[in-house]
C-alpha cells in the first residue's frame, strides 16, 4: 500500500500571520508536520500551498510541493477543493494513492 500525506498550508492566515513558516523550537511549523508524516510511515508527503515561501521550506524538509491556484486559496475556499486539486495533481505525476 502507498500511503500519501497531503498537507494544505495556505499562505494567507488571518489568525496568526505566516504561521506555517514561524520558527517553533528551532524549525518552521510546517516542518513539524512534514517530519511527523515521514516518521509515521507515509511513503510520500505533499504540501499544497499558494505561498512560494511555504513550498520552498517544505521541499527542504523532503516534501513534494503543489502550487495551489488562487481560485481555491482564498478565505472561502474549502479544504475539500484543496484536497481534490492535490489528488488530481499527484495522480498526474503517476503516483499511486
Amino acid at each position: 500500500m502507498n500511503v500519501v500525506a497531503i498537507i494544505l498550508a495556505r499562505g494567507g492566515s488571518k489568525g496568526i500571520p505566516e504561521k506555517n513558516i514561524i520558527d517553533f523550537c528551532g524549525i518552521p511549523l510546517i516542518a513539524w508536520t512534514i517530519n511527523n508524516c515521514i516518521k509515521g510511515g507515509c511513503n510520500s508527503v505533499w504540501v499544497s500551498s499558494d505561498s512560494k515561501e511555504i513550498l520552498e521550506i517544505s521541499s527542504k524538509y523532503d516534501a513534494n510541493t503543489i502550487i495551489r491556484p488562487d481560485n481555491i486559496s482564498n478565505d472561502y475556499s474549502t479544504s475539500e477543493s484543496g484536497w481534490l486539486h492535490a489528488l488530481n495533481y499527484i495522480e498526474q505525476q503517476n503516483e499511486k494513492i
